[in-house]
């Protein structure tokens, strides 16, 4: 597995434009399409919030044919809570995308991120997927990247490859998101596109994707906050010409791990850059009764307000981690439990250890 160059358009046969429609005040770029030169198989991975926004309500039932061929995204707006006339939009922005590029509205997919409540300029927006179509590029993965955009201080993209029986297969990812971000995917404000010139049918690619999601980006936490229009979509064209990945074999763990590599890259990427960040914390843990008590508790300790101000302030309060490891609902042995920042052990069988200063000192680390 290798980096390289060349973002959300590094796999073969996918181009991509970004372009300004007028949607965001200042001008910038807010208006994104991937497309691929051919019929994708696609995945798509969705908000659990009970009020989802219309784009997404309408691209989880375009997304049940297995089929994609283009994605069609606007930042500055989130179309969510606009009741029929959201739904007219999002669809009215699907319709758009297949007339310009001259494609079944079916194979369409929407997303939109931005403000919620007000309604999709989408006079606009058509007018803009018009030029947008015409802008399509292989190299144009980077304006489609900031496209995407709102409150990121940053673009965010990762692009890869993989041997496949001796066939270069790529899969390329982009991601936004930096406020409102607890995502949790059901089959993630975050949206994840993710392109690959890999072999591989619907049903597996989605079985892929869900997997990968649950360590990425379902563990990301910024806010705690649960967005309206999470998404992440995949979509797999198959123009590596490498053999067609199945379920068990050797080319499905090499696919998988590739995959999940990327997912894992940007959902670090989205919290790090999250809304007043200043650090990036990571919680491993190990030693859980199942998987789920270890996950639970990992996002539960990482989601802490009062662990997140103790690392904001350089103050080794461990006790802020045990008392979110109590209440994270896991599984536990208090005279089991151990406790590292970085290399250092602060808690042992449940207790403030020992720990050995550089001049030989030994002190003990107690929650004050």
């Amino acid at each position: 597995m290798k980096k390289i160059k060349g973002g959300i358009t590094a796999p073969k046969g996918f181009k991509a434009a970004g372009i300004s429609s007028g949607v965001k005040k200042s001008g910038k770029k807010d208006l994104a399409l991937i497309f691929s030169d051919v019929p994708a198989s696609a995945a798509g991975m969705f908000t659990s919030n009970k009020v989802k926004a219309a784009p997404v309500l309408l691209s989880q039932k375009l997304i049940k044919s297995g089929k994609s061929q283009a994605i069609i995204i606007n930042s500055g707006n989130a179309n969510a809570c606009n009741g029929k006339a959201g739904m007219r939009d999002a669809q009215k922005m699907v319709d758009s995308t297949a007339k310009a590029l001259g494609i079944p509205a079916k194979s369409v997919l929407v997303a939109s991120t931005g403000s919620i409540g007000i309604p999709l300029p989408i006079k606009k927006i058509a007018k803009g997927i018009t030029l947008l179509s015409k802008k399509l590029s292989y190299k144009g993965g980077k304006d489609a990247t900031k496209a995407i955009l709102t409150t990121d201080t940053f673009a965010k993209e990762i692009a890869i490859e993989i041997k496949i029986r001796g066939k270069s297969v790529r899969i390329a990812g982009i991601t936004k998101g930096a406020g409102m971000i607890n995502p949790s995917l059901v089959h993630a404000t975050m949206l994840g596109f993710i392109t690959t010139d890999a072999k591989i049918k619907s049903k597996l690619l989605t079985k892929a994707l869900t997997e990968a999601v649950k360590v990425s980006f379902n563990m990301v936490t910024v806010d705690r906050d649960k967005s309206t229009n999470d998404t992440v979509f995949a979509l797999a064209n198959g123009e590596s010409g490498s053999a067609e990945i199945r379920e068990g074999g050797p080319d499905y763990k090499k696919f998988f791990e590739a995959l999940q590599y990327v997912c894992i890259y940007l959902a670090k990427e989205i919290a790090r850059d999250g809304e007043g960040a200043t650090k990036l914390i990571e919680v491993n843990v190990s030693g859980a009764k199942t998987l789920i008590d270890a996950r639970r508790a990992a996002k539960i300790i990482a989601g802490s307000n009062l662990l997140k101000a103790a690392v904001f302030g350089a103050d080794p309060n461990w006790g802020r981690i045990m008392a979110a490891l109590g209440y994270s609902g896991a599984q536990l042995k208090l005279d089991k439990v151990g406790v590292s920042l970085g290399k250092v052990k602060v808690v042992k069988s449940g207790k403030g250890a020992k720990v050995q200063t550089e001049d030989g000192t030994e002190l003990t680390i107690v929650l004050v």
